[in-house]
């Protein structure tokens, strides 16, 4: 089951970076970045700097998911691998040492008999030593004697209730802009149509909700790391006729107006989108434009399905699998420099690049 489990898992690496008089051009292009790659290797959660390997203490039968880096600090979450235990759960290292994050939360733990106390989005978000997570608890309530489900963020482990609901609440994504935390949330679920429930979506900024569409769901919340003025917010369509043009529409936060992408660009099947300084990176099975000018994936031994992209300073940072779902590799520049050959065993999961000063 473990073979079948990882298959399916999503991917994200990393770079080695020296440099000397002989480099090459590749490594002259990156030498000034530490790039961490966050996954599992022989079902075991670790991640690699600059290809070094590190296994993280009390990661066996655990999938690294996310790694993320701050102030020279390294956390890497993680998620136990389905199913050893039927029982949701997630923990993360902060420099080697392991949290529970149900304990660090102060919430009770999924069970294998009960096993919807705890939905976290699966996500760490880390901002200037902060320690940020979202998600949605089963609460008890004494005084009216049944279960509640609160939506939730934690900042350091403190909680902020969002919303409370007789039935379950879906949470999205989280992020942290200019000091205000964003929360994204499908609510007001209405059941007149039994085959297609409507609702509203849109997200939390701080404690105040924003609707913005009708029956879209959250894709991510897009930042631009050198413009402290650009924020956005993708949604898909869950009809699965719209899943060859994934992201249905980009809006800016900052001004609340939708962004207009290419009619070329959406109809090509685009499943995220990244932005820096004036470009914007849209990402599809197998190609990525830079902003109108097409990029197609044409690797010879058939690395050409994108599962993960990362943008730094121009240089490109993909993760690709072979379309026979056995092996991944990683590219800077269209350069290979790393790979897994079974990912039923384990993967490339996060990609997280820090330039040096």
């Amino acid at each position: 089951m473990k073979t079948q489990i990882l298959a399916f898992l999503t991917l994200l690496f990393l770079c080695a970076s020296c440099s000397d008089d002989n480099s090459d051009p590749l490594e002259k292009k990156t030498a000034s970045y530490d790039v961490y790659l966050g996954g599992t290797d022989n079902y075991k959660a670790c991640y690699w700097k600059n290809g070094q390997q590190t296994f993280v203490p009390g990661g066996e039968n655990l999938n690294g998911i996310q790694i993320v880096v701050d102030n020279n600090d390294i956390y890497l979450l993680a998620t136990n691998i389905e199913p050893i235990t039927q029982a949701k759960e997630w923990y993360f290292w902060k420099n080697g040492v392991k949290h529970n994050v149900a304990e660090y939360l102060n919430v009770e733990p999924n069970t294998a008999t009960d096993n919807d106390k705890l939905f976290l989005a699966s996500q760490i978000k880390v901002n200037n030593g902060d320690v940020y997570f979202s998600g949605v608890i089963r609460h008890y309530n004494p005084s009216t004697g049944q279960n509640t489900y609160q939506h939730c963020y934690w900042k350091n482990g403190v909680k902020t209730i969002l919303d409370s609901h007789a039935n379950a609440i879906l949470s999205g994504g989280l992020e942290v802009f200019n000091n205000d935390v964003y929360v994204a949330s499908r609510k007001n679920f209405q059941y007149n149509n039994p085959t297609m429930p409507t609702w509203d979506f849109g997200y939390y900024k701080n404690n105040t909700f924003h609707v913005v569409s009708n029956s879209l769901m959250f894709q991510n919340f897009i930042k631009n790391s050198s413009n402290s003025s650009e924020f956005y917010l993708s949604t898909r369509n869950p009809n699965p006729s719209y899943f060859s043009q994934y992201i249905y529409t980009v809006k800016d936060i900052i001004s609340g107006n939708d962004i207009q992408i290419p009619a070329n660009i959406i109809q090509s099947g685009i499943t995220d989108m990244h932005t820096e300084g004036t470009d914007k990176y849209y990402i599809g099975k197998d190609f990525y434009f830079k902003n109108n000018t097409l990029v197609q994936m044409n690797n010879s031994s058939g690395f050409n399905t994108i599962s993960h992209f990362a943008v730094k300073d121009q240089n490109i940072y993909t993760t690709r699998l072979h379309p026979s779902m056995s092996s991944v590799k990683f590219y800077i520049n269209d350069v290979e420099a790393q790979s897994l050959p079974d990912i039923s065993k384990g993967c490339f999961n996060s990609i997280f690049v820090v330039k040096n000063n």
